[in-house]
Order: structure tokens, then sequence, then C-alpha cells
């Protein structure tokens, strides 16, 4: 008599583990959604230690922050992280000396020589293009679209928006992850930085600065 209620328990203990196990997978497989989207920081331009990257939903208007694909021959194996300064239609001139002028507002200065000491070109003067913008940011060796090599970013490139995350300092996380020091440390210390700096000839770090 008592047989079908022991087999009976022993099916829903199963079920309820069966339950469990598919409950944990789910919340595993948030988890690492959400990480995929967490960008840390490491260059001391920003005061962020990450970024979460959301969808653009969208063309990004002027002064949005995102982040992008720099071009495939810098080789960086991270997004640089910019804020939008020219849209589609924006005049940019560069005058003498290297200053970079949207729409006539000067808005940085495109330095002659990387920290390696190789020759960088400035962008050139024109109009940003349909599908084209020029992202910023406001450290004066950020690599960004003041250079030639970097240039007008198309919308295809850029993969999102960026928003700060606050600071963990229980957990560490309280700021970049590296100073102005770490420039000089040498090749490893340099892919360490932030993603506009892992590049051995980049300007400097401004992922977000």
């Amino acid at each position: 008599m008592k047989a079908p209620r022991i087999a009976s328990h022993g099916r829903g203990k199963r079920e309820r583990g069966h339950a469990a196990l598919v409950l944990l997978l789910g919340l595993l497989a948030l988890w690492l959604t959400i990480l995929s989207l967490v960008h840390f920081n490491a260059s001391w331009s920003d005061d962020a230690w990450g970024y979460l990257r959301l969808p653009l939903f969208g063309e990004p208007e002027f002064g949005a922050t995102v982040m992008f694909e720099p071009p495939d021959d810098l080789g960086s194996p991270v997004p640089y992280l910019k804020t939008v300064l020219g849209l589609p239609g924006a005049a940019v001139d560069v005058d003498a000396d290297g200053t970079v002028r949207i729409d006539g507002t000067a808005v940085g200065r495109a330095k002659p020589n990387a920290l390696d000491g190789r020759r960088l070109a400035p962008v050139a003067s024109g109009t940003v293009p349909a599908g084209h913008y020029y992202l910023h940011a406001d450290h004066p060796d950020s690599h960004d679209s003041r250079y030639a090599e970097i240039g007008l970013v198309p919308l295809e490139r850029i993969l999102g928006r960026a928003v700060a995350l606050p600071d963990i300092p229980w957990l560490g996380l309280d700021g970049p992850l590296a100073g102005p020091e770490a420039i000089h440390d040498g090749g490893a210390a340099q892919r360490r930085k932030s993603p506009d700096a892992a590049l051995p000839h980049a300007v400097l770090p401004g992922a977000g600065g």
C-alpha cells in the first residue's frame, strides 16, 4: 500500500532537483550575459573602473558615450570608448598646429608623434559623411578621431552606448586599473592598459578619457 506513495515522493524530489538545476543554469547564463557587457577601464584619464555596454537603439546623438571597434590594422583586442562630438554633416577643420575644430569649435589637438616617436597624421579636413561620427575624449593624448588612423568612425563599428559603473571598493573596483606610470613599464604593462593603449603604439590610454 505504501509503494505508490514512495514512488510519488521520489518523482517529486527528482522534479524539484531538475527545476533547481534549470534555475541555476538560467542564473549562470544571465550572469555570463551581463559579464560579457562589462568592459574594464584601465585609463587614468577616466575615473570609472568599468563601463556597461548597452544597445544603441538608433543612431548615436551628440554627446553620447559609446564603445566602438577601432580599425582592424591597429590590432586592438578590445573596443575604444569615446564621446560623439561630430554628427554626419559636421565640418571638421585642422589648423596648422594640429588643432581640430568641429563646426568651428576647437575640440583637441592632434600631436605629430606617438609616445614611441612614430609619426601621426591628423584627420583630414572635410565634412563628416553620412553614417559616420567624430569620436573624441577630453584627455589631450586621447587616441581618437583627431588622428587619421582612427578617423571618422562608421556606424557599423559602434558597438553600443557606455554607462559608467559605480565604484565597489570592497572588491578593489575603485577608479581606473592603471596610473600614468604604467606607460613606462614596458610591453606587458602596455597591454594591461585601456583599450586605446592596448596597442604598443597607442598615443595614450583613452578608454573613456
